[in-house]
């Protein structure tokens, strides 16, 4: 019990925590009207080799990763689809697996505070366990989608690299320049939302923009693939086993979760998870799942992308049964070749250690 409490509350403390994490100013103070966000990946490593002084295949083995996360929230409702695979690879077949998955639909309550009753699923499968559950009940707090303001600061940077503007560019201006990419919708022409946001840039610097810095801004705003979030909520209910973890009774289950997202700047993404539910003894049967990842843009060509999920099953009266992994991924250019570095670890219910997968690819055009 101790160890569950402990689990439980560090990852929980951790999500709130984060969730409550303000600079003077950063990309958390934007709230968009809408957030509509969608993001997948793979990653896969594989190495073989084969020593011809040795009688068998020295190595045959890798692993694949796959998340995905889907995020929609407006006024009124709001859903949430992330999922997490692991499989690891032996002679090209699979020998163990991590998988997590949760499907959430929200019904805001009030126009006053982000109050909301909510129902889904929740799922988790490893070697030995399976388990599916729905579940319903309430549950507080509101993501946004604050990719406008990472992008008026990276016209910020851009331009203070091009000494098109003398100084950094006050926050109540950097804020305008956001709600004006944030209703891209409504403009006809990008040229029509460029000149709003040099309007803005001009009347606070008290510069004109020439022709480089007014492209600069165009490439910033059509610049995909670095979309952030912030927010964070919790949410409590009752939730039905479709199918038991610990293959016994399905059972009416106690649930509680908690997400949380955070960036402190346009270059990086926290996104973390944390779920507990069992049935009225939830003390002596219970299951735990845990997952973060970190994603940091180091240069314009590199990202750095860490990550972990941890499964821990309690059948009622024996001991827990816990699953976990971790991946640390490096992707950076040198010389036009694109190489990834990738180490992964994972370590099953019944093993004595941490397994450790180290690779190294590498990618470039002939012509």
């Amino acid at each position: 019990m101790n160890r569950i409490a402990l689990i439980g509350a560090a990852g929980l403390g951790l999500l709130l925590g984060v969730g409550f994490v303000a600079a003077a100013f950063g990309l958390c103070d934007y709230r968009s009207p809408e957030t509509a966000m969608t993001d997948a990946r793979l990653t896969f490593a594989y190495r073989y080799f084969d020593d011809a002084a040795t009688p068998s295949v020295d190595v045959n083995a890798g692993r694949i990763g796959i998340t995905y996360d889907t995020l929609f929230d407006s006024a009124d409702i709001g859903f949430s689809i992330v999922g997490t695979a692991e499989v690891g690879l032996v002679d090209f077949v699979p020998t163990g697996w991590l998988g997590q998955g949760a499907g959430t639909f929200r019904y805001y309550l009030t126009d006053d505070m982000p109050l909301f009753g909510f129902g889904g699923v929740d799922g988790s499968a490893s070697p030995g366990t399976l388990g599916l559950e729905v579940r319903a009940g309430v549950g507080y707090g509101r993501f946004s989608d604050v990719t406008p303001l990472a992008k008026a600061f990276d016209i910020q940077k851009e331009l203070l690299d091009l000494d098109a503007i003398p100084a950094k560019l006050p926050n109540d201006v950097l804020m305008s320049i956001a709600e004006i990419i944030g209703r891209r919708i409504e403009y006809e022409t990008m040229q029509a939302l460029v000149a709003d946001i040099e309007t803005a840039i001009e009347g606070a610097s008290g510069v004109q923009l020439g022709a480089r810095a007014l492209l600069t801004i165009e490439e910033v705003v059509l610049r995909t693939g670095d979309q952030r979030r912030c927010g964070w909520a919790v949410q409590g209910g009752i939730g039905y086993e479709l199918i038991d973890p610990t293959g016994g009774d399905r059972d009416l289950v106690l649930t509680f979760s908690a997400d949380a997202a955070f960036t402190s700047r346009p270059e990086d993404q926290l996104l973390l998870r944390a779920s507990f539910s069992g049935p009225f003894d939830i003390v002596d049967q219970n299951k735990l799942t845990l997952n973060g990842t970190y994603v940091f843009a180091y240069s314009d060509d590199g990202t750095i992308t860490a990550a972990y999920a941890l499964q821990r099953v309690k059948p009622a009266g024996v001991d827990a049964v816990t699953s976990q992994s971790a991946s640390l991924g490096i992707s950076f250019d040198i010389g036009g070749a694109d190489v990834v570095l990738q180490v992964s670890l994972s370590r099953a219910a019944a093993a004595p250690g941490w397994s450790i997968d180290v690779s190294i690819s590498a990618a470039m055009d002939l012509l």
